[in-house]
């Protein structure tokens, strides 16, 4: 969204008439799509700060802004002021805007489930994706040792996207330690929960099929209707009274909007706390206010349900805020955001995954195919022409020794 605005009004800029500032805690981009892949490397050359791996998926703004007009930020937002216009970061700095918009992204969600904030390991950070890597290696690495026996049990919550892809690529994972330690026999065992009837409902039954097998294939049982109760250390208890033990405890399951939400006096909220927005994405009861992201609300009036928290989704809402932000300036027309989602890319483990894309089911190994050019158009699209093949070039090497 900053770089269309910036390629957009680059003369006003010039010109000191506009200013465009992108304000973030972190001085990086975060490929959140490549998550899974952190937490499944292995055969690398470790650091004590895995460097390595950060740099994968960290794409520094500077690579990103680089020769453009935006002023990059790096702060935390702690207090957002809709009728005076102005953004306080910790330290106090206060920063003014005419226009605003808000993509604050969403954070981890208990539900409330008793024992998940306490030992389940997160996966919506860099932190957390490192953490369960660490985990993995530590245990296999103990099965090598003869310190404990095989298979590693492992538990997830949550088979949406993010589920799935940690799951299968955790079973290659598990597989390519246990060559490298010369270990035989099964070495993990992997369980998805589900609280719904069936996983990916935004899927077709055809592809449905296809992720399950794959999953059966790399050892994984899928348990749907399996609401969960509580969590330990070591163990998921679900509804119906049944107790699972496992290794690892990992909980993909729920997000939630950015708590600064509803600190925000003015902002028109919804029952689970995202942003109510027009057909415009602008901000209800604002002119000057946008909102993007999983933490807007869009309901789309073709199946009258919200949008789907999904990265494409958010990167065409943010080229509409842009259009409309300089139709606003302009007195021109806003644009009314038409959703298109018919796109479904899950990576099931190795070179393989299951791509639907207007109206066409591709799987296998040009599915995965299809995976690496959509990651390779998006790199394509925020940087340099170079630094985009340099950044995925690294992906594949270092996230292809599983497969």
């Amino acid at each position: 969204m900053a770089l269309d605005l910036e390629e957009k009004l680059r003369n006003e800029i010039k010109d000191g008439q506009v200013e465009v500032t992108l304000i973030d805690k972190n001085n990086y981009h975060l490929f959140v799509s490549s998550l899974y892949e952190v937490a499944s490397a292995t055969g690398i050359k470790k650091d004590p700060f895995a460097v390595r791996l950060r740099k994968s998926i960290c794409i520094p703004y500077a690579d990103i802004f680089e020769n453009k007009f935006i002023n990059c930020i790096q702060a935390e937002v702690s207090e957002v002021n809709l009728e005076e216009k102005f953004v306080v970061t910790k330290g106090d700095a206060k920063h003014k805007f005419d226009y605003l918009v808000l993509a604050l992204g969403s954070q981890s969600s208990d539900f409330g489930i008793p024992g998940v904030k306490e030992y389940a390991y997160k996966f919506k950070t860099l932190e957390d994706a490192l953490m369960v890597n660490e985990i993995m290696e530590s245990l296999m690495n103990d099965a090598a040792k003869g310190k404990r026996s095989l298979p590693i049990d492992i538990l997830i919550g949550g088979a949406g996207f993010t589920g799935i892809e940690v799951a299968s690529e955790l079973a290659c994972c598990a597989k390519s330690i246990a060559r490298r330690c010369g270990l035989k026999g099964r070495c993990s065992s992997m369980v998805l929960f589900e609280a719904g009837p069936k996983i990916l409902p935004m899927a077709s039954e055809k592809e449905r099929k296809l992720i399950l097998k794959r999953l059966t294939k790399h050892g994984v049982m899928v348990m749907e209707n399996s609401t969960i109760e509580e969590m330990g250390d070591s163990w998921i208890k679900l509804k119906n009274g049944q107790k699972v033990k496992g290794d690892i405890v990992i909980w993909t399951a729920g997000i939630k909007p950015n708590d600064l939400l509803s600190s925000i006096k003015g902002l028109p909220l919804t029952e689970r706390e995202k942003i109510i927005v027009e057909d415009t994405l602008v901000v209800k009861g604002f002119n000057n206010v946008f909102a993007v992201g999983d933490i807007a609300e869009f309901i789309d009036p073709a199946n009258k349900r919200p949008v789907p928290a999904m990265a494409f989704v958010a990167y065409k809402e943010g080229e509409v805020v842009a259009n409309n932000i300089i139709n606003t300036i302009k007195d021109k027309k806003l644009k009314i955001y038409k959703p298109a989602y018919d796109m479904l890319v899950a990576p099931v483990g190795g070179k393989y995954s299951v791509a639907h894309i207007k109206g066409v089911t591709i799987a296998g190994f040009w599915g995965w195919v299809i995976r690496e050019l959509v990651d390779l158009r998006y790199m394509l699209m925020i940087l340099p022409v170079m630094k985009a093949f340099s950044v995925f070039w690294e992906e594949m090497t270092l996230f292809t020794k599983n497969d």
